[in-house]
Formats: structure tokens, sequence, C-alpha cells
């Protein structure tokens, strides 16, 4: 995943080398490294606050998906594909609040949702137990005002169904998203937060 993220990083650099001449080359990587990885800015202080959906997030845990040609092509295909179904089952709307004593709650539209998380600082995961249903696990990655949630692919169906309530529209949404994920292996999908 590290090697994965520094080949990002090492692109935006390419991309951004007219604006190095004043800074070191090596300053410039560690910080592009840290705005797309987070580095260690994912704590579990950093996950306290309130946090609205932004937009789909896509990750991928091969190190070497981006050598492939087309890798950026597919993640943004990816997301555009997954934002209807996200706002078809509400996800769109929720908003997450974590009180950093491991209580959260999330709403979507009048829903409203209460439970308990564990941070995982190792492997920078929460695992979400709602007082009713079934507990869920996010990877997550804090930058700033920024926050990450993303499920294994396999699954995010029922990761969703978790979240959003939704069972009625599952059925069809399972389908669609179903077909396009069982293309890739080792994706994560989930949604951008916001602070």
């Amino acid at each position: 995943m590290k090697r994965f993220k520094f080949v990002l990083a090492l692109a935006l650099l390419c991309m951004c080398s007219s604006s190095i001449q004043a800074q070191s080359v090596k300053d410039i990587i560690e910080g592009v490294v840290n705005t797309v990885v987070g580095d260690k800015a994912t704590n579990a202080k950093s996950i306290k606050g309130t946090w609205k959906y932004s937009q789909p997030a896509c990750e991928f845990e091969s190190e070497n998906f981006l050598s492939k040609a087309g890798g950026a092509a597919v993640t943004n295909k990816i997301k555009k594909r997954v934002a209807p179904v996200m706002k078809s089952l509400g996800i769109n709307g929720i908003v997450y609040t974590f009180d950093g004593e491991g209580n959260y709650t999330s709403k979507i539209k009048k829903r409203v949702t209460k439970g308990t998380y564990v941070f995982n600082e190792k492997a920078k995961t929460i695992t979400f137990t709602p007082a009713f249903g079934s507990a869920y696990t996010a990877y997550v990655v804090t930058q700033g005002s920024t926050m990450t949630l993303t499920f294994n692919a396999d699954k995010l169906m029922t990761t969703l169904k978790a979240v959003s309530n939704a069972t009625s529209k599952l059925s069809t949404t399972a389908a669609i998203v179903n077909s396009l994920l069982s293309s890739y292996n080792g994706m994560r999908i989930g949604f951008e937060l916001k602070k």
C-alpha cells in the first residue's frame, strides 16, 4: 500500500515539476506523500468532530495498480458509477460525529444511529458498533479537514445496508455494484467526508 501511494506521489510530483525550483525535491516528495497518504495525521484525535459526505472514494490495495495503464481512469470511472448508488441509498447525505471518547452518531436524512467505535491506530481502521444492528469496519485516512472511510468491495453491500438501513433498494443496487466490483481485486470503496 505504501508503495502504491509513493508511486501516486511521484506522479503528482512530475505534474507539478515547474513549481519545485525554490524547494528541495526531498521536501516536496515528503509533502506530497503526506498529503496523499495522511502520514501519521490519522490518529484518534484527528477523527474527532463532525464529518459530512463529500463524494465517493475508491482505493486499491495493490501496490502496482497505478503502474498499470489507466489506473487513475479506472478509479474515476468507479467513483462515477458508485455516486448514483450512494445517492439512491441516501449515503450522499450522511453525517458522522465522533466524540473522541469512543461514541459516534451517524445521520442519514432523519434517521439517527448511535453507537460506539474503536480506532485501530496500526491498521488505520475504525470498527463501528451501532446500538442496533451489525458491526462494520472501515479503513480511515484523515488529512486536515478531509476524512476518507473505505470498505472492502466484497463487503460493500453488507456495509451499506448497515449504514443506511435501506434494504428495499439493495437487491437492484447490489447487482449493479457487484458487476462493477467483480472485475477488480483488492479494491475498497467508500466515501470522502469533510469537516
